[in-house]
């Protein structure tokens, strides 16, 4: 009986404990990022990256960032027009610094004509877990879904106009564990008390078993007489 005090009181603590730090990771937690941005303006199996500029995030919980990128060169804003008129792709890699120093690195690829033809206009997503954590970044073309042919000149490749949009994780609705502990204390209480035990006959427990038994029982005879009068 002591043991089985003793577990219930610790599973009560585990689940009070799993609770609480789940509803604080998901929505008080708060922390800031950096991110370093690169590209590849050579699609291929082993890109080159060179710098395109970076995103401070100031509140991760908000979604506040600042994006800081320079206008483009007359050779990237060339190669650029190459990647969308060949159909190829525009790669980035989104290399993110946390407060503790670690860094984690994201590549996202797409088709080079949608982000010519938006005019640059594109969209970083920044997705979070839920203690906060930055678990990927992915380029987003929101303007364009496919490539329409145009032939975009290279004064509408001269800045990139980039948004961030941080993405939390959804939170799933809240058990209510005052109710669920009350109900393990009242099924504990009538354990302690027999309330729980089962006093009824072995043929009211057990029927459901005997009675296809006794019908298998007489089929079979039914089917087999000769084997009765012999005996």
């Amino acid at each position: 009986m002591y043991f089985h005090k003793k577990m219930f009181k610790i599973t009560l603590c585990f689940l009070f404990i799993y609770f609480t730090v789940a509803r604080t990771s998901n929505l008080e937690h708060d922390g800031s990022a950096f991110i370093k941005l690169q590209h590849s303006l050579i699609f291929d199996i082993n890109p080159v990256w060179t710098e395109r500029g970076n995103i401070s995030i100031q509140s991760l919980r908000l979604g506040q960032a600042i994006v800081n990128q320079k206008p483009l060169t007359l050779e990237v804003q060339k190669k650029l027009q190459d990647l969308a008129a060949r159909n190829s792709f525009y790669q980035i890699k989104s290399t993110v610094t946390d407060n503790d120093g670690s860094e984690r690195s994201f590549i996202s690829t797409v088709k080079a004509c949608m982000l010519a033809e938006s005019e640059l206009d594109d969209r970083l997503s920044v997705s979070l877990d839920y203690m906060g954590r930055i678990i990927g970044v992915s380029l987003i073309v929101a303007s364009k879904s496919t490539c329409e042919g145009a032939i975009v000149p290279l004064e509408k490749l001269k800045t990139f106009s980039t948004s961030v949009y941080v993405r939390h994780s959804e939170t799933g609705p809240i058990p209510d564990t005052a109710t669920f502990i009350q109900k393990l204390e009242r099924e504990r209480e009538a354990k302690e008390k027999g309330e729980g035990k089962d006093n009824r006959s072995f043929l009211a427990k057990y029927w459901m078993y005997i009675v296809p038994l006794l019908i298998f029982m007489a089929i079979s005879s039914a089917a087999n007489p000769d084997s009765t009068q012999t005996q």
